[in-house]
């Protein structure tokens, strides 16, 4: 039986399968009478004890005698003590031989029995070898062999070190392994001189643990390899098993450690090291946990409130028992680990605390230091922070804002904010553009549950103190929670507010119900037409930015609604009021959510010229002021009018942004519109797009009418009629179409029979119902730009009725409708050319009757193509090829691939 049998998963002794593997083979050579000195040497926490854990019941397990001696600090000057206790244990846990029971007692007796002052005497080279004789004859004589573990060797008393080392320079004659495990950075001078020694002569095997790697930490913990997680405890862990273990049982937390306070096991363990700390030195450890992981002598003396003497002293001290360490900066230490400081941190009384914070907060601006190092000792300098302080905080939020540590920054609002109203003073918040910054830098994560942290302080500060400055703030803040995707939080905010408002100032109520409104658009909802139009009427002789928002809302939903003489007399006023407010200056706050509205109904309505002025014009402020919650639905709108208008270049580059914007804010339906439009993009211009692993969070991306008609045209253009017929059609329920968006329902019908003609004539039956249908639905909404797919529609009926010349006429006439330069413009431009030839073909060739499909399989087969070769080009079955062939020879009057050839060959 191995070692490797009795440690279980996560455990150190299970990761570290190398040191184990070594100690099991040292272990079975001592049951064969090889002895063997080992130091297992490794900094706090490393595994040491899980590994002699596991050694030493292995050793059981195999019929050793296990002897186990540990040192303390507390017995450092007590003599041979780690031998004794081990010896003294071993002794009474079960009968032993007489003469084993003898020589044992006579060791121990030897070394607890020494004379007054006779130490020094007692570690002479006699009295060591007469201990090791007893030793022989005593327990290392177990004829299975001995396991001798000292663990925490480095508070060993001198008289244990010669000890050991006698047993290196003389070993003993019998099957003895002994273990002594140690922290080499606490270990002293003797004992490490002794054990190099050995080292060098090879009577010392050195097995040294240090970091575990990622793929070791991931076994330690449980994760995945590739748990995104993983990379981050690995390094904040430092490859610590102890240090890891705790961590990952705290789960994601942001900032320092000092949460982790000093409750459970981990807290327990690390203050044992500092149990006979006192007076000054508790002190001064306690001073540099105040300061941080890192701190310089001179801040601790003063924190401390004692000397720079005094506190080097002490300091090194400290550096000996491993609790702090030195850096590459002369004077600066660091602690061993954050972990160790979050636990002393929290070990110092609460009162000392906050008035050693305030002169820390103190001593780091008189030296002029960033913000960022003394906001954390404003933050816990309790009662004593004055209105000034604010300013710091204020200045930290700024700088996290820079560094992209949205987090922190709203961290540090926060607290500032909260100054600001303890002290009374008006510094601290640092004004509307700072919460702003804050909120922004928020939303461009996605972060809505930070944002609705916030948005009760930044309520209370300045710019809720009037009735309509809060109405303005609480009008953003929920554009904001709303472009996030928010919308609840968006609704309870206004809805909160709206009394107030509408109490004080008519203005402020009436922005706050468009903002209503507007928060469910930016959720991706729709808003219900009647409330709009009444809230229209309520807002004329209102501010120009108020009635713009209405009345794009209200053309919106009449757009929707397939009202379009009630959509262009509301979106042509909204225009008239939003377009006189553009002097050269940024569109507001307010104005870029209501052009972005706008831009997007003009879009509906095929108005791509206005609609790309109008989304240009709110991006471009948008921009300017970082407002991500509207990046994602402008980059969508002015992808789609891109595309739409054949820039397909420029649609690219908006929906490529846009998916990165709406991914990482976490906003799946506009990723899936930016997915759809680059797709369609890409296949006209003959690419498939590509798809790159997403990053940041994945979110779903649900399909919407527009999606599904977009990728119906990527697929379409990419010679895959199939697929789009599955994106348009219900599953399991083959030609049967549910009711698409009115304004997008003729272009529905027309592309599934665009896809109906392409897939081998399939559903031909069903052509002249959906141009029937695509026509109503052009009539009804009365749009350009769905005539002209009424009209492919029709020509998409006459050319499964095998009438090209009248399809011809149709494509043509749609053609002129779209212009060239856009997609559908294009298609409707190589129809009508491919219908105009199949047209002059019929009347010179008598091949009228056959169908366009069956026309392109005669012509691949006349050119002496074969089955498998027709499918192949045509995207179909070898069976669907034979089925129209039979056709083919039938209404032609053929009966053989020849006869075909021949025919077609003539008709060239």
């Amino acid at each position: 039986m191995g070692i490797t049998t009795i440690t279980g998963p996560g455990t150190a002794a299970a990761v570290r399968v190398a040191e184990t593997a070594r100690l099991g083979s040292l272990l079975r050579a001592a049951r064969d009478g090889r002895p063997a000195i080992v130091e297992l040497a490794g900094d706090p926490g490393t595994g040491k004890t899980a590994l002699l854990t596991a050694l030493t019941r292995e050793a059981r397990a195999q019929g050793l005698a296990v002897l186990h001696g540990r040192c303390t600090e507390a017995e450092t000057r007590v003599p041979f003590h780690p031998l004794v206790q081990a010896l003294t244990i071993w002794q009474s846990a079960a009968t032993r031989p007489a003469a084993v029971t003898a020589a044992t007692a006579v060791l121990v007796e030897a070394l607890t029995e020494l004379p007054p002052g006779a130490e020094q005497d007692a570690w002479r080279s006699p009295f060591l070898a007469e201990a090791r004789r007893l030793l022989a004859t005593g327990p290392a004589s177990a004829p299975d062999g001995t396991l001798l573990v000292l663990d925490d060797f480095h508070w060993a008393d001198p008289g244990s070190i010669r000890l050991l080392e006698t047993l290196i320079r003389w070993p003993l004659d019998r099957g003895l392994l002994v273990v002594v495990a140690h922290r080499p950075r606490q270990a002293p001078v003797p004992l490490r001189a002794v054990l190099q020694q050995g080292g060098e002569t090879g009577a010392v095997e050195s097995i040294g643990l240090g970091p575990l790697t990622e793929e070791q930490c991931g076994a330690l913990l449980g994760l995945d390899p590739d748990d995104p997680a993983l990379p981050r405890l690995h390094a904040r862990g430092d490859g610590n098993p102890l240090y890891l273990t705790a961590l990952a049982e705290a789960g994601p937390r942001t900032g320092d450690t000092l949460d982790l306070g000093t409750a459970g096991a981990l807290g327990a363990r690390l203050l044992a090291e500092t149990a006979l700390l006192a007076g000054t030195a508790r002190t001064v450890v306690h001073a540099a946990a105040v300061l941080g992981s890192v701190f310089d002598i001179d801040a601790v003396a003063e924190v401390a409130g004692t000397t720079r003497d005094d506190a080097c002293r002490e300091l090194s001290g400290l550096r000996r028992r491993d609790l702090v360490r030195a850096t590459d900066q002369p004077g600066v230490l660091a602690f061993r680990h954050p972990l160790l400081r979050g636990c002393l941190y929290a070990d110092a009384d609460p009162c000392w605390r906050s008035a050693a914070h305030r002169r820390a907060r103190d001593r780091l601006t008189r030296l002029g230091l960033p913000a960022l190092d003394i906001a954390p000792h404003i933050e816990r300098a309790g009662s004593g922070v004055h209105p000034a302080d604010g300013e710091v905080l204020a200045a930290a939020a700024r700088t996290c804002v820079q560094a992209g540590r949205a987090a922190d920054a709203a961290h540090w609002l926060t607290a500032a904010l909260r100054l600001r109203r303890r002290t009374g003073g008006d510094a601290g918040a640092g004004g509307t553009d700072l919460w702003k910054q804050v909120v922004r830098a928020l939303a461009a994560q996605g972060d809505a549950e930070r944002i609705m942290s916030l948005r009760a302080d930044i309520l209370a500060g300045p710019d809720g103190r009037s009735p309509e400055a809060r109405a303005r703030t609480a009008a953003f803040l929920a554009a904001v929670l709303a472009g996030t995707g928010h919308d609840e939080g968006a609704q309870a905010l206004l809805a909160a507010e709206l009394p107030a408002a509408q109490a004080a100032s008519p203005g402020s109520g009436l922005l706050l119900r468009v903002h209503q409104q507007l928060a469910k658009v930016l959720a991706g909802q729709v808003p219900a037409r009647t409330e709009v139009e009444i809230l229209t009427h309520r807002t004329f002789g209102a501010d120009p930015v108020t009635l713009g928002g209405a009345l794009s809302l209200a053309g919106l939903c009449a757009v929707l609604d397939a009202d379009m003489c009630a959509a262009e007399t509301s979106l042509d006023a909204a225009a008239h009021a939003l377009d006189e407010l553009d002097t050269g200056r940024a569109a507001g706050d307010a104005e870029a959510g209501y052009l972005l509205v706008l831009s997007w109904a003009e879009a509906l309505m095929g108005w791509y010229g206005p609609a790309h002025g109008h989304a240009e014009r709110a991006l471009t402020a948008a921009r300017d002021r970082g407002d991500a919650h509207l990046l994602p639905p402008l980059l969508d709108t002015l992808g789609y009018v891109h595309y739409q208008s054949g820039r397909l270049a420029d649609a690219l580059g908006a929906v490529q942004e846009g998916t990165a914007v709406s991914r990482a804010m976490g906003r799946g339906d506009h990723a899936a519109l930016s997915d759809a439009v680059s797709a369609a993009a890409w296949a006209q211009l003959g690419r498939t797009a590509p798809h790159p692993a997403p990053a940041g969070r994945t979110v779903p991306e649900p399909r919407t009418p527009l999606n599904a008609l977009l990728l119906a045209e990527a697929a379409l253009a990419s010679g895959d009629p199939g697929a789009a017929l599955a994106l348009l059609l219900p599953e399991r329920e083959a030609w049967r179409v549910a009711e698409p968006v009115a304004v997008f329902a003729a272009r529905n019908y027309e592309l599934l029979g665009a896809a109906a003609v392409q897939a081998d004539g399939a559903g031909t039956a069903c052509l002249d119902a959906w141009a029937e249908r695509a026509t109503e639905a052009a009539s009804a909404v009365g749009l350009i730009e769905q005539s002209g797919h009424a009209l492919l529609a029709r020509g998409h009926a006459l050319m499964g009725r095998g009438l090209p010349a009248e399809a011809a006429a149709c494509y043509e006439e749609a053609r002129v409708l779209f212009g060239d330069a856009s997609p559908a413009g294009a298609r409707a431009r190589e129809l009508a050319r491919s219908a105009g030839r199949m047209a002059e073909r019929c009347e010179d060739d008598g091949l009228g009757e056959l169908t366009l499909r069956e026309r392109e399989v005669a012509e691949l087969a006349g050119e002496g193509l074969k089955t498998k070769d027709i499918a192949g080009r045509l995207r179909v079955s070898p069976r669907t090829v034979d089925v129209h062939l039979t056709h083919i020879y039938s209404k032609l009057g053929v009966n053989s691939r020849a006869a075909l050839v021949r025919l077609m060959a003539l008709a060239g």
